[in-house]
């Protein structure tokens, strides 16, 4: 990673199976909050504009620490397709075979698609890649408890 670069990022191979993924610190300039599945690879983005997020925030004093907001949002996610629980707590995991990937704890990550490592944008078929994984482990809709 060059040091025109401001995040931490880097490339790591699961321990079980090999398979490359991504890392990247969070972005302290996100708008939504990512919280993983505690049984499978699959992550949910709650955006803080979102009306039951701002919902559930306006329960809260003013002075919240993180803990506080998610004890408080945990709750009213819908479980994940594989019975999960979203929880700030859970480790990133594997897409492929679903080993923990302790190495990047306290990191977002994402299969490794080709052009991480290199000064330059996705291609078109990288791009395609990451769409489809995108919509496969990263929920981002109907996300809430009614």
């Amino acid at each position: 990673m060059t040091e025109e670069h401001w995040l931490d990022a880097g490339v790591l191979a699961c321990t079980h199976c090999g398979f490359k993924m991504s890392w990247v610190d969070r972005s302290p300039f996100h708008d939504d909050h990512k919280l993983y599945c505690d049984r499978c690879p699959r992550a949910v983005e709650i955006g803080y504009y979102s009306p039951q997020y701002r919902k559930a925030m306006e329960s809260l004093p003013a002075e919240r620490t993180w803990e506080l907001v998610m004890q408080t949002i945990e709750p009213l996610l819908k479980s994940c397709v594989c019975e999960g629980r979203f929880r700030a707590s859970a480790p990133g995991r594997c897409f492929s075979c679903g080993t923990v990937a302790e190495e990047a704890a306290g990191k977002d990550l994402s299969p490794y698609i080709g052009c991480e490592d290199e000064d330059r944008d996705p291609t078109e078929e990288e791009q395609a890649k990451y769409d489809r994984f995108e919509s496969e482990f990263i929920i981002q809709k109907d996300i809430w408890v009614e």
